[in-house]
């Protein structure tokens, strides 16, 4: 399985980095560390799995803002924080973190969140490519269209072609994965409006069929 990416958010430099070695040397690849959430939200590439973000930051835009940010992208988070006062804690739970993790952290609090990622991560999806096999995280494939015997998997990274059916690769996909077409399955956490014949996902008009239509 390919390690899962981790986006750092926290402002104190050395919280920060031993974070970030707790969670390599559990098996995590630390992409990213961010000390401010202006710069994380100017920086980022949205290009990782999970991030931690501690809900105190520094400059004017807090962890709030950030969960927020990365909610809107279906992007799983781990809250920490050394503040436990009931209207932040209201404001945070609000925002559906994964987890929360109490500052000054212990290392089984931070091994215990990342747990609970790592147990949510659907098995990656195998592709041959040209130099060989590469891996794929299925929760960041927005929809995937069948033609031919091939099938078209667009991801955040890019689009991929396979040699398969579509209905052989919905087997090897996740629940949220439903097919809405002859030629069209989607991942309905990606969904951005619908209607009784079209759902939309990334600005992408999808056709849903009549035989389909009670699958959203």
């Amino acid at each position: 399985m390919i390690p899962i990416k981790v986006a750092i958010i926290e402002d104190e430099f050395f919280v920060a980095n031993q974070l970030k070695d707790l969670a390599t040397s559990l098996g995590f690849d630390v992409v990213s560390m961010h000390h401010s959430g202006e710069q994380f939200l100017k920086r980022t590439d949205w290009k990782f799995d999970v991030a931690i973000v501690d809900i105190f930051l520094s400059e004017t835009l807090t962890g709030l803002d950030v969960g927020a940010a990365l909610s809107q992208r279906n992007l799983p988070f781990i809250f920490l924080t050394a503040n436990q006062d009931d209207l932040t804690l209201k404001e945070a739970a609000v925002l559906k973190p994964k987890a929360y993790i109490s500052k000054p952290f212990q290392r089984m609090d931070v091994v215990a969140a990342l747990e609970i990622i790592k147990a949510g991560v659907t098995p990656s999806l195998k592709l041959r490519v040209s130099h060989g096999q590469m891996e794929m995280n299925p929760a960041h494939i927005y929809y995937v269209k069948g033609d031919s015997g091939y099938v078209e998997i667009f991801h955040r990274e890019g689009k991929f072609v396979q040699r398969k059916l579509l209905k052989e690769l919905l087997k090897e996909l996740p629940s949220q994965f439903v097919r809405v077409h002859r030629s069209y399955a989607i991942n309905r956490d990606f969904i951005e409006s619908k209607s009784a014949t079209q759902v939309h996902i990334k600005g992408v008009p999808i056709p849903i069929s009549r035989s389909f239509k009670d699958v959203l």
